[in-house]
């Protein structure tokens, strides 16, 4: 028997995580960015991670619903992994 689920796009047990790449320096900046993003969309996201280094550096946040994944990435540049 199927699993249905009233939201589409919701896999149990499944996350959609989108990597961010931006220049090192502004980690505060983008992070605000990121949480405006989301309360403006009334997202739920994850765990945010991020990594410094001193050319460019990467945040990762995780989805549970793809749809605001691919939103996501479309609005920052990021890329959906898979």
């Amino acid at each position: 028997m199927k699993e249905t689920t009233e939201l589409e796009g919701f896999k149990p047990g499944m996350l959609h995580v989108v990597e961010v790449r931006f220049i090192s320096g502004n980690i505060r900046d983008v992070l605000l960015q990121i949480r405006a993003w989301c309360d403006r969309k009334n997202v739920r996201q994850g765990t945010f991670r991020y990594w410094l280094s001193e050319r460019d550096s990467v945040v990762r946040v995780n989805f549970e619903l793809e749809e605001e994944a691919q939103a996501f990435a479309q609005t920052f540049s990021g890329t959906v992994l898979v």
